[in-house]
């Protein structure tokens, strides 16, 4: 039952004296304590109003929960551990003048056990947590404890667990067949859930929220709460979105969310929702015997929710995401700088999204016509530049399925490419890290431009970018391969000073974790320490031999300038994997 039905079954029960004994089941986090918090605060009934609350999390005898059920009973301790302990250091000099008449009471569970009938005559106890007692606490005690007060002391219990955490199911069959009367069992719906969410950690986003929520089929409370405030830590600050962004950002951060904090059963690892969005998916791509398998099928189960959400490809956006979710660290500048891209890319988010809707009209949509698709494709073929590589290759793949398919397809392909050169791009980032279909002109376009960007870069670019990135590609590495002895000290020679400085630096740098970098750059270190030990032998200009000299000494590898020939002597070391010099 949803939780609003449930809610006044519970109470209909309470109000039947007949029921010494309910139950109110579900799953993890779905609201039970908060829903029997909310008909207490609210009910005008007095046995309800006093009812005792009791969390058997963690205790491991019943003289606990019989000091746990005396503190409950004072006002305020429920809310008060500081009271609550003063609560038990009260009881002890008490404890100790019993000891005086008689060892038996050695125990503060003797004293809690005088006080214990007196305190639960006719008073309703809410046992919650059952399912994370301590082993030590066997559910027998529990058990006989129940029994007894409800048989000779007139109380009634509410007991609250998780059914799916029961490490033993036959405690679940041993509670129904001794002591339950009546069992409840809640079913929350995911709106249910995120309302209560939303009144615990508010949210101007909620209402977007809850679509994915329910695609996700997330009713853990706390799971949701958690969403909610990576949502809010995300987007704050971003309160004038359109839809079409809203739609863009939130069906993944509720989803990879959701991954992270396991609150999809048996939902996607995150490295599958990161790699397999609908556009040009898995689901298109499936072999009818990969469907026959277990792991076939739950694929496709995780293809189709990832689809249902809107999720159709993934972008630096869900790697900044997905890195803050794993770390917590969080640049509020990074993802601010994609989400106002984002909102002034209104056009392209608009695309983008009549794109999702035309493959997955394709896929379900049997009552559309060809004429009716062929129209929808022409449509997005005119704004074609306004998709990425990824989105126009399987808009091509797709499109030239229809049977004037063809002619839109490479209609669409042109007028991205003419877009693309207009731009006049010096190089192109090519990192595919999805290992996402990019159509093969394409691929021969990038290819071309990041030759031409290949032989302008010289040792000098390589080695300030890889220490200024503290990163490289493999565009620097070839670079620092390919370049000579005299690549090198013509870097030294001509730069400026202020040029000079940061490369040197960075060179000496190289050659003091040689190890590190060889199988990277090759011989380059070498090759530049050939490079300075000439500078040096020739003496020309003095200051610039005295200033290699002092640099060298200074990072403790002078020695190494002392191994090299003269000038003219030298003889060049080439990696044998620089296969193409850089001029």
């Amino acid at each position: 039952m949803s939780l609003e039905a449930t809610k006044n079954q519970l109470i209909q029960l309470l109000q039947d004296s007949d029921y010494k004994v309910i139950a109110l089941s579900g799953k993890w986090g779905t609201g039970k304590s908060y829903m029997w918090r909310d008909i207490k605060k609210n009910s005008s009934d007095e046995g309800i109003k006093n009812a005792l609350y009791v969390s058997l999390f963690g205790l491991n005898s019943m003289d606990s929960v019989k000091l746990r059920i005396i503190q409950s009973s004072i006002p305020g301790t429920e809310k008060n551990p500081a009271l609550r302990e003063r609560v038990r250091a009260s009881l002890e000099p008490a404890k100790k003048i019993l000891e005086s008449f008689d060892k038996r009471f050695s125990a503060i569970g003797d004293l809690a056990l005088l006080a214990v009938p007196a305190i639960l005559k006719g008073r309703l106890i809410v046992l919650d947590d059952l399912e994370r007692k301590h082993d030590k606490l066997d559910i027998d005690q529990v058990l006989g404890f129940i029994d007894e007060f409800t048989q000779q002391h007139e109380s009634r219990f509410i007991i609250i667990l998780n059914s799916d955490q029961l490490k033993q199911k036959e405690i679940w069959s041993m509670l129904h067949e001794k002591v339950i009367d009546q069992e409840i069992r809640l079913n929350t719906s995911c709106k249910e859930s995120l309302q209560i969410a939303s009144d615990l950690s508010p949210s101007f986003y909620s209402k977007y929220i809850l679509h994915p929520v329910e695609i996700c089929g997330i009713t853990n409370i706390r799971i949701i709460r958690k969403i909610i405030k990576t949502v809010n830590r995300i987007l704050g600050g971003h309160d004038n979105l359109t839809d079409a962004v809203m739609s863009r950002v939130i069906p993944s951060i509720v989803l990879f969310s959701a991954i992270h904090y396991k609150g999809i059963d048996d939902g996607p690892p995150i490295d599958f929702a990161l790699e397999h969005g609908s556009i040009g998916g898995w689901i298109f791509k499936a072999k009818k015997e990969d469907l026959e398998t277990d792991d076939g099928k739950r694929k496709l189960r995780w293809q189709t929710m990832i689809t249902d959400l809107g999720i159709h490809s993934c972008d630096e956006f869900e790697l900044i995401l997905v890195e803050f979710l794993q770390s917590g660290m969080f640049d509020p500048s990074a993802v601010s700088a994609i989400i106002e891209r984002y909102a002034r890319e209104q056009d392209v988010m608009t695309t983008r999204q009549d794109c999702g809707n035309f493959f997955e009209s394709r896929y379900w949509d049997y009552r559309k016509s060809e004429e009716e698709f062929e129209a929808e494709a022409k449509s997005i073929s005119e704004r074609a530049h306004l998709l990425d590589a990824y989105w126009i290759t399987s808009f091509c793949n797709e499109a030239s399925k229809l049977q004037g398919g063809k002619k839109i397809s490479d209609e669409a392909l042109e007028n991205w490419l003419m877009n693309f050169r207009n731009k006049n791009h010096d190089e192109v980032n090519d990192e595919n890290p999805f290992h996402r279909e990019i159509h093969p002109r394409i691929v021969a376009e990038f290819d071309a431009i990041n030759e031409k960007a290949q032989s302008r870069t010289t040792a000098y670019d390589a080695c300030i970018y890889a220490k200024k990135n503290s990163s490289w590609g493999p565009r620097q590495e070839l670079a620092m391969k390919a370049a000579s002895p005299q690549d090198f000290e013509e870097i030294i020679r001509t730069r400026s000073p202020i040029e000079l400085k940061p490369f040197i630096r960075g060179m000496l740098d190289f050659c003091l974790h040689k190890e590190t970098y060889e199988r990277h750059f090759g011989f380059a270190m070498d090759n530049f320490i050939e490079a300075c030990g000439a500078i040096v032998e020739s003496d020309n200009p003095p200051r610039l031999a005295a200033l290699v000299q002092d640099v060298f000494a200074t990072a403790g590898l002078g020695h190494t300038l002392e191994r090299h020939p003269k000038t003219g002597t030298s003889t060049t070391k080439t990696s044998p994997t620089a296969d193409r010099a850089v001029p």
